[in-house]
Parts: structure tokens; sequence; C-alpha cells
């Protein structure tokens, strides 16, 4: 699915427009030991030239996965636990969409995006549904 262009000025435009890079993915993921309270540790758990995928350990079997491929701008995310992902958002090909909760298999469309720091919004979800799910 490919999105419509921009006609305007809009947040929404720039987001849609935003190219994340290898180094902002890790940055933000390291950046996210100080915001967030319940992130124990961030590791590369893959990196090539065009590729990237990170974990923010939570728990033992509780996890954020992110994953960036530069070249496609394709970005995940995955709230990942025992029986595999619990909540996730996707960008492919330029177009957000949304694992809900207790329903991962599932696909919303989310046309308002993500803001300039999605892994950083990400993590502020994961935590009201950490919270909300008494999941810690």
């Amino acid at each position: 699915m490919v999105s419509a262009p921009c006609s305007d000025n809009s947040a929404t435009c720039a987001v849609r427009a935003m190219k994340l890079t290898i180094r902002g993915l890790i940055l933000e993921a390291q950046d996210t030991l100080d915001r967030f309270w319940f992130v124990r540790d961030v590791n590369i758990v893959e990196q090539t030239p065009a590729t990237v995928t990170v974990h923010l350990t939570i728990g033992a079997d509780l996890f954020v996965q992110a994953f960036l491929s530069e070249s496609s701008q394709r970005l995940s995310f995955a709230l990942v636990g025992q029986s595999g992902r619990l909540y996730g958002r996707d960008r492919e090909y330029g177009t957000w969409h949304r694992h809900p909760f207790g329903q991962p298999q599932q696909h919303e469309l989310t046309p308002e995006g993500m803001s300039m720091q999605p892994l950083t919004q990400f993590m502020a979800e994961v935590e009201q549904i950490l919270v909300e799910h008494d999941l810690l």
C-alpha cells in the first residue's frame, strides 16, 4: 500500500517524509533507559549496513523489538512475550498500521502515523499496556 503524496506542510506530512537512520534508532533506543522506568537493558541484536534490530529488555520473558531497514524505511516495533507479539506498530511503504493488544494478528491502519520519535511514542504506549494489564 502506498500513501498519497503530501500536499501541505502538516505534521502528518513531515512525519511521513521523515527518514530514520540506523544511528538515530540506536540513539533513541539507548535514550529509553533514562526515559522509561521499566526498560532494564538495550541490546543491538543484529546490525548490517542497511538494517538494525534492537531489543529493549523489560523482564525475563518480555521485551520490545525495534527493526529498521534504512533503505526501504520499513520500521517495526513489537512488544513480545512468551507467546510472541502482544502489540505492535509497523510502517511499510510509508503507511503505519497497528497490531492491537489482545489481537496482534489484526492490522488497523493508523493514518495519523507516529511522532518524530516513533520508538519513544511506542514505548509510552507499551507503558500504558504494561500498567493496564499488570504485565510486570
